[in-house]
């Protein structure tokens, strides 16, 4: 037996009968009917939801800043910081942020590498038992005018910042190395460098600065913590800065400008030595040194005591 569908049946003013289902009619108002609950009841939960949030926002205010920034980023997306990269405190009233440790910051935070090293409080001798003096004859000059025997020296006549990777001059354990091999069979904590007026004689300044900085850069790979100054050059007597094929107080000035450049741009301690020998002209007293060079015994002793004077506490 088949189904018969009520209809709604009326006449028109022409005369024709108009006919209509009336379970469609009631499939629609059902249809409205559940459209209206659920937008009735979504629109309750916001409501309420709103209220949460804002309540537990304005119950925190007081543990922020007057303008409640922290209030409103609980609403905001959280994003992830690793721990390696942050560590969390907790202030005075118990609020978590996020600080930058200090390892990680860069040591320019810390310290001013643009500038030289200030006065300190004199070092004894025993500050540089694991100190490495790296230099040529002038440096030499310094162990034998001061007898800083507790130091290590690697040095020689016309070493320069290129041949020590290359001049096997040192001799250690029965054989004999070039500076960098020595360095890395060597305990070492600080490295003082000195070089530059054998290398007046290069036709480009900045092959110096380079070089300089490939060195400093193999110490570093040698040992990163360790502390490295890289000390002014010591200018001349007038008499050889005028007379000399190439060594001249012009271009040690110079060769300083750089190296203090450098200094800051691989993070390195830069000491001003030249002002502990130089006369108020810039230049060496001829008292200072023989062939107005090498420094004599007195000026080894203020240069030791310049060093004693100027170091930084790791």
């Amino acid at each position: 037996m088949g189904y018969k569908r009520e209809m709604d049946t009326w006449r028109g003013s022409s005369g024709i009968v108009y006919q209509r289902g009336r379970r469609r009619r009631q499939r629609r108002r059902a249809r409205l009917f559940r459209t209206t609950i659920i937008v009735s009841l979504s629109a309750a939960t916001m409501i309420l939801f709103g209220k949460e949030v804002l309540a537990h926002s304005w119950k925190n205010m007081d543990n922020t800043s007057e303008d409640g920034a922290l209030a409103w980023q609980s609403l905001l997306p959280i994003t992830e910081i690793r721990e390696k990269d942050v560590k969390v405190v907790c202030d005075e009233r118990g609020m978590r942020e996020p600080v930058v440790p200090l390892e990680s910051k860069g040591a320019s935070e810390e310290y001013d590498f643009s500038k030289p090293v200030p006065a300190s409080a004199a070092a004894e001798n025993d500050y540089f038992d694991d100190a490495v003096f790296i230099g040529d004859s002038r440096t030499e000059g310094l162990l034998i005018n001061t007898g800083l025997s507790n130091a290590t020296f690697y040095v020689h006549k016309g070493l320069m910042v290129d041949t020590v990777f290359t001049e096997q001059v040192i001799r250690k354990n029965g054989q004999k190395l070039s500076v960098i091999e020595a360095l890395k069979e060597t305990k070492f904590s600080k490295v003082y460098v000195m070089f530059g007026v054998n290398e007046t004689g290069w036709v480009y300044s900045q092959i110096f600065q380079e070089k300089y900085g490939e060195m400093i850069d193999a110490i570093r790979e040698i040992n990163p913590k360790a502390m490295i100054y890289i000390q002014a050059i010591f200018p001349v007597s007038d008499k050889v800065s005028s007379t000399h094929r190439y060594i001249t107080n012009k271009k040690i000035k110079e060769y300083n400008d750089l190296l203090q450049r450098l200094a800051e741009e691989k993070q390195v301690y830069y000491l001003d030595t030249k002002s502990a020998v130089a006369d108020k002209n810039g230049s060496l007293p001829e008292a200072a040194a023989v062939d107005g060079i090498h420094l004599g015994k007195e000026y080894c002793g203020r240069w030791l005591e310049y060093l004693k004077q100027h170091t930084v506490t790791q």
